[in-house]
């Protein structure tokens, strides 16, 4: 095993071996589905961005094909709700399955010789080892299969409307100064998403490691609360759990308040931009409506795509906290089996699960 891996990375050494193997065909299957399912979606959501710039130019000319263009409407939202049906049930089931293969694997390595459950108790790293089986490794899968989705959606619509921006917006003209700005639409989201993204960052990167540093806590509480229960039953001191279980609680609580105060932080510039957001691509095609180079459906159209590209290049940002409970359990199950392979030579199973020597059943 190389122990330069932290534990996140042991974990995902591990998690990559269901595409391989025996379940390699259905984890593929279920992996292209849902990239086939992506990109429908994100094809959706362009038809829409251009039906927008038709019905509110129609709006606006008071045209009889408005009738026809909600007809239009109903038939996108409908395909998009479909879409969005068969992919929640595709990801759910790949989720599904990885968290019960997974499981599996840990379990052998928990339960592969009768001397490990001995020599683990009371060993850093595996605290209440049926918690890390049960709950953390559920922890770990479903973010991991929900970002990784989440991602690939959002580098497809930015990708797509990038384009927009660039297209519809055009250029700005501003002779007075001698200046034109090409697809200033386009540099307009990418500078102000930026900026957002920079602000959420440099407030919101401490939030990861105090929601590790609170899991890792919340764990060691639970751990103490088993260990006063069996020592209360076996006749022990009650005093000194009782005091035991003091500090572990403030530690908890002392965790909870630092990550109270930076969800508190990415919170008030996730306000900010939510106002924002919606404002200010309106502003920024101000002059070319007046000016008659846009209509009022390229506003709105431009308006959307603004906002689809904000959504896509904040995902990051977006999803700080979600990534921090991942990393989090993911690094205890890979602590878990860290553990495991730290015992005696004599009581390891001739497998080695974490070197990925092992081809998965």
């Amino acid at each position: 095993m190389d122990r330069r891996r932290g534990g996140a990375g042991i974990f995902l050494g591990l998690a990559r071996l269901f595409w391989q193997g025996r379940t390699a065909p259905l984890a593929w299957i279920l992996t292209a589905s849902i990239a086939g399912l992506i990109f429908a979606g994100v094809a959706v959501q362009s038809r829409i961005n251009s039906w927008n710039a038709k019905f509110f130019d129609a709006l606006e000319r008071r045209d009889d094909a408005i009738g026809l263009l909600i007809d239009d409407f109903i038939v996108l939202v409908a395909f998009a709700g479909v879409v969005m049906v068969i992919t929640v049930f595709t990801r759910m089931t790949l989720q599904v399955r990885l968290r019960r293969w997974l499981t599996e694997r840990v379990m052998q390595r928990w339960l592969g010789d009768g001397r490990r459950l001995h020599l683990l108790e009371g060993r850093r790293g595996a605290e209440t080892p049926e918690f890390r089986i049960a709950d953390d490794i559920r922890l770990a899968v479903d973010p991991l299969v929900d970002l990784s989705v989440g991602f690939t959606g959002a580098l497809l619509i930015a990708v797509t409307f990038f384009a927009v921006l660039a297209q519809v917006g055009g250029a700005l003209e501003l002779p007075q100064y001698g200046i034109s700005v090409p697809a200033y639409f386009l540099f307009a989201a990418v500078a102000y998403a930026v900026m957002m993204s920079g602000m959420s960052s440099l407030l919101g990167w401490p939030l990861v490691r105090s929601i590790e540093a609170k899991n890792h806590r919340e764990g060691v509480l639970r751990y103490e609360l088993t260990r006063t229960r069996e020592g209360v039953v076996a006749g022990g001191c009650h005093k000194e759990s009782a005091g035991i279980l003091s500090t572990a609680l403030a530690a908890v609580a002392a965790s909870w308040h630092r990550v109270v105060i930076g969800q508190a932080r990415v919170s008030g510039v996730a306000s900010a931009n939510a106002v924002l957001v919606g404002v200010f691509p309106v502003m920024l095609a101000v002059p070319k409506y007046l000016d008659g180079d846009l209509t009022l459906g390229a506003v709105m159209q431009l308006a959307t795509a603004f906002v689809q590209v904000q959504m896509a290049l904040n995902w990051i940002v977006d999803n700080f906290v979600r990534f921090a409970e991942w990393r989090a359990s993911a690094n205890r199950v890979g602590e878990f089996l860290v553990t495991i392979d730290s015992l005696p030579d004599d009581s390891r199973e001739e497998t080695e699960i974490l070197d990925g020597a092992e081809r998965v059943a």
